[in-house]
């Protein structure tokens, strides 16, 4: 399991700068706001602890024509065991005792410096749902899934170099795309507050004492249905999004868009929202959501943000 530290030691400056923090939400709400797949993902529990398996039809069995004193046709049909496994993702923020009691606030800075920590957590834990490689945890990406345009998962839409980005089209649910967590564990992230402890210092050698709180996110990749994750890569400045590839990408969904949604960084969204508001092709709309504002669609699936998507990729 990797074990991802983003704990920067935090010094007086930066204590007196959070001592006025007052809730969490002041530093997560940018982060949700700037990565809405956090609020789309579905976490399900996995039905082998640290692995998930379901099976995948390969051959489905068809009926003949029949006559009067004939056997009956026989029917059969044939499958494979897919398999994912179920990865912890986890680190500590350990706040230094001595800079808490230079605040009058301890508390509060405290909790103001966490939940810094915790915004760095999942920034790093979304970029590895995109990029993950499959390393020494062996966790694979979405990129890594979806790298050869050859398939029908995969468009290119023609750009060059490394300077592209990705538009990402997903149908969520149990038969599409989720995420799978041990069911005895807490889906999405958790925290723990482990309280005052003694800890190697960060800085030269021995200990110290700090307050820690260990977070943890367990996720391991069920794709249902192939067609349940497309990705339209190579996109740039001289070959932009278009939505005449978003529609043929919308009709290889498994259900041809319903309950899907696309994601991109700011500067694909630009294209499709200032496309959306000159009006001049119906395949653009700008819609109200509740909870969500105006929302850009492409032939009414929603297009939302995720900054985790960079536009430094390669081509594929």
């Amino acid at each position: 399991m990797a074990t991802i530290l983003s704990y920067q030691p935090m010094n007086i400056v930066e204590a007196q700068r959070k001592a006025g923090f007052t809730n969490t939400a002041e530093f997560l709400g940018d982060l949700l706001k700037k990565n809405d797949i956090l609020n789309f993902l579905p976490f399900l529990p996995a039905n082998h602890g640290v692995f998930h398996e379901w099976t995948e039809a390969n051959r489905l069995g068809k009926g003949s024509w029949a006559k009067a004193n004939t056997a009956i046709p026989l029917i059969s049909s044939g499958s494979d065991v897919q398999r994912t496994g179920v990865f912890l993702y986890e680190g500590e923020s350990q706040v230094d005792r001595r800079i808490l009691d230079a605040v009058e606030d301890k508390m509060a800075t405290r909790d103001a410096e966490d939940a810094s920590n915790l915004e760095g957590f999942m920034q790093g834990w979304l970029d590895q749902l995109f990029y993950g490689n499959g390393g020494a945890d062996s966790f694979v990406g979405l990129s890594a899934r979806r790298s050869d345009p050859s398939t029908e998962q995969v468009w290119d839409a023609g750009g060059s170099g490394v300077s592209c980005t990705s538009l990402w089209l997903f149908e969520f649910g149990a038969n599409g795309f989720n995420v799978r967590y041990p069911k005895n564990a807490q889906p999405g992230f958790s925290t723990e507050d482990k309280g005052l402890q003694r800890v190697n210092a960060p800085v030269g050698t021995g200990e110290m004492e700090a307050w820690v709180r260990h977070y943890k996110m367990w996720g391991g990749i069920q794709i249902k249905r192939q067609n349940a994750l497309l990705r339209m890569g190579s996109i740039d400045s001289s070959h932009p999004f278009t939505a005449e590839m978003f529609i043929e990408m919308k009709n290889k969904l498994p259900s041809m868009g319903r309950d899907a949604v696309a994601f991109a960084n700011r500067d694909v969204h630009a294209q499709i929202e200032k496309e959306a508001w000159n009006k001049s092709n119906m395949a653009y709309s700008i819609v109200d959501y509740e909870g969500f504002g105006p929302i850009a669609r492409v032939a009414g699936i929603p297009v939302m943000i995720a900054e985790a998507i960079l536009s430094t990729e390669a081509a594929i």
